[in-house]
């Protein structure tokens, strides 16, 4: 048997960047059961000596795959909360929501995909408690900026929090599920929290 490791003079950053990128992919298109480490690694254009040099398996590669797409994905989603009202927030929420999906399609779909694979294979369940934490942890600081602000002031902030997440999540489920963004959707969100802050602010 051939020593695993990666292809000479690739540099090994490099190629495990190129092995998450196609592994997301193919994830996302395949799903879990039906991806392969030969798969993956034919899409990346390695020899699948090359993950095994970076992952032990696939479940571990999987992992890899949901911290760096999370990270991603909820660490630009985040910085909204660093606007200074809850309306600009949305706008930027919008707006960076709308270029990973234009500059990283793939990441939004493996996320998309990952509740169903949690259902059918249980040890991806700790994946959507960190889902859960990501989620909780951006959707806490938005609901903290609009009780700051005064923007929601008929709501709790443990309400609000709850409020955000139903938009946000349902924006990018139906998006996703569609293929396509509704024309006007993100715009409507905004203009939607824009009034809700305009009649509150106004009292």
């Amino acid at each position: 048997m051939g020593k695993r490791g990666r292809p000479a003079g690739v540099d090994s950053a490099e190629t495990r960047q190129r092995i998450l990128n196609a592994a997301r992919i193919v994830f996302s298109v395949k799903g879990y059961e039906g991806a392969s480490i030969l798969k993956i690694a034919e899409s990346a254009e390695l020899a699948p000596s090359a993950i095994y040099n970076h992952y032990e398996n696939k479940e571990t590669l999987y992992m890899a795959v949901f911290e760096e797409t999370a990270d991603a994905i909820w660490g630009t989603v985040s910085s909204a909360s660093e606007e200074k009202t809850l309306v600009e927030a949305f706008r930027h929420l919008i707006a960076s929501s709308r270029k990973i999906a234009d500059d990283f399609p793939g990441h939004s779909a493996f996320l998309a995909s990952l509740p169903l694979e949690a259902r059918f294979h249980p040890k991806f369940e700790k994946l959507m408690q960190r889902r859960a934490e990501f989620q909780d942890e951006t959707f806490q600081s938005l609901a903290s900026l609009g009780t700051r602000t005064g923007e929601f002031s008929a709501l709790s902030e443990a309400e609000l929090k709850e409020v955000i997440r139903c938009l946000v999540m349902g924006w990018f489920f139906e998006r996703h599920f569609r293929q396509a963004e509704i024309p006007g959707s993100g715009e409507s969100i905004v203009k939607f929290v824009e009034a809700i802050s305009s009649q509150t602010v106004s009292q």
